[in-house]
Formats: C-alpha cells, sequence, structure tokens
C-alpha cells in the first residue's frame, strides 16, 4: 500500500507508540487535560473489572465519564511510578501491559497494579478502550531471556508470517474439548516463561514459571477444573513484528 519500504506506516505506527507512552505520562503525572485530549469526544471505555471497589465493571461513554473515573480513583489513590513493559501496534490498534503503582491516601497502603489496555485508534485519538487489571497479584517486570550483543544489535524475526502467528495464539487459547498439550509442547520454546496473574491463595498456578513442561502442567490443570463451553473467537488480534497479543471473551 505505501511501497515496498512501507515507511509512512512505520512512521504511523511509530506516533502510536509515542502517544501510548504520553497516556501512561499523563495519567501518572495528574495531567488530566493531555490525557483526555488523546481520546476522541465520544470515546468507548469498557473496565473488564473493579478500581479497587470505586469503579464497577462496564461500559461508560465519552469524555466527561473519562474525566470522572479518572477524579474518583485520585481522590482517594494516588498515583507513584510506572513502568511500561510491552506496546504492540498493528495498523489502528495497539496493546499496552504495564505495572503500576499507587498509595491509598487514607492508609497509606501501597498498591501495585498489572495492568492491561486495549486501544482502537480513530484519526490520531482512541476511540474504543478496553481496560483489564489485577491489583491482588506479585508483580514482576520484564523478564527476557539472555541476548548476545548480535542478538541485540541485528534482532532475529519471528521466522512466522503475521496470520500464522495469529493462528497459532487463537489455537492455543481454544480450551473447547480440553486443551490440546501437544501443541503447547509444539509451538513453545522449552525454556519459555509464562506468567498468570492472580491471587496465589485462590489461584495456585499465579505468578512466573519457566520451561514448557511447567506450563503443559498448569494447563492441564486448568483443564481439568474448568470446561470452556464452545469456541472462544478472539475479540481482536494485534501482532507487532514478534510479539502477540490477543484479547477474548470466554465462557
Amino acid at each position: 500500500m505505501h511501497g515496498a519500504s512501507g515507511r509512512p506506516s512505520q512512521l504511523i505506527e511509530s506516533e502510536t507508540r509515542r502517544r501510548v507512552h504520553e497516556l501512561v505520562r499523563s495519567r501518572m503525572t495528574y495531567d488530566v487535560q493531555t490525557l483526555v485530549e488523546h481520546f476522541v469526544e465520544d470515546v468507548e471505555l469498557n473496565y473488564s473489572c473493579s478500581r479497587l471497589g470505586l469503579v464497577p465493571p462496564g461500559q461508560w461513554r465519552g469524555r466527561d465519564a473519562l474525566r470522572a473515573h479518572v477524579r474518583r480513583v485520585d481522590v482517594d489513590y494516588e498515583p507513584l511510578e510506572a513502568e511500561i513493559l510491552a506496546v504492540l501496534v498493528e495498523g489502528d490498534n495497539s496493546a499496552l501491559r504495564w505495572l503500576s503503582s499507587w498509595r491509598h491516601r487514607a492508609t497509606g497502603q501501597i498498591h501495585r497494579m498489572d495492568m492491561a489496555h486495549f486501544l482502537r485508534w480513530r484519526n490520531g485519538r482512541v476511540s474504543e478502550m478496553y481496560e483489564f487489571r489485577d491489583h491482588r497479584c506479585v508483580s514482576h517486570g520484564a523478564d527476557f531471556l539472555t541476548e548476545s550483543l548480535d542478538e541485540i544489535l541485528n534482532p532475529r524475526g519471528p521466522g512466522l508470517a503475521r496470520d500464522e502467528m495469529a493462528r497459532r495464539i487463537v489455537a492455543m487459547s481454544n480450551f473447547s474439548g480440553g486443551p490440546d498439550i501437544a501443541l503447547f509442547r509444539e509451538i513453545c520454546s522449552p525454556d519459555v516463561v509464562c506468567e498468570f496473574v492472580g491471587d496465589r491463595a485462590t489461584i495456585a498456578h499465579a505468578g512466573r514459571h519457566r520451561g514448557v513442561e511447567a506450563l503443559v502442567n498448569i494447563v492441564r490443570s486448568i483443564g481439568m477444573e474448568f470446561e470452556q463451553l464452545g469456541h472462544a473467537t478472539p475479540d481482536e488480534v494485534i501482532v507487532d513484528g514478534g510479539n502477540a497479543a490477543t484479547r477474548r471473551t470466554v465462557e
């Protein structure tokens, strides 16, 4: 579409990444005016979980709703710091994974949030947002396998076409009829790193694990405890270089 180099598309995606970082910065520095300006007037806001009891799960629309949510949280919680773990951009869609720390003003208790946002853009502004957060887990920063200097300077591609990457991530997440253990062993590296958010008091496998056998054991235990009703078609798949993110609804 843009010629062999694809440079116009790369420039747009680079600007989208900059704006995602600006969203996080403005949120953590009380810069509500700058934050809101990154959203269209009729933005659709989807919250999947309670904000520590302040905001129930649900859907809201418009900049005024966004301002109200930000003000309500800031009355009780002080933003302290944030660490962006990953930003994926593909066309008009992006996914953000980040960690943040907040101090409860009344008690002084520090809450560390593991958060993900899926954003859809329209003319350079967010038109749709899906927010996912977990404040009960002990979150970690990014954990990557050690790379050589050559690998850092000359990163290798995924070795797969975009559609094949999307197909594999969808296949791994389909537990209808039970998880395909052989598929996990086929697709995942022997030293794969996996992390499951949640409270270890109620989710035994919550936390970070290394190795395909650890992942297989966790997947097998999930398949024994829960039955997936029907095939879960992903609501969204974003592939950016060698990284992929998916958002899906499962019953």
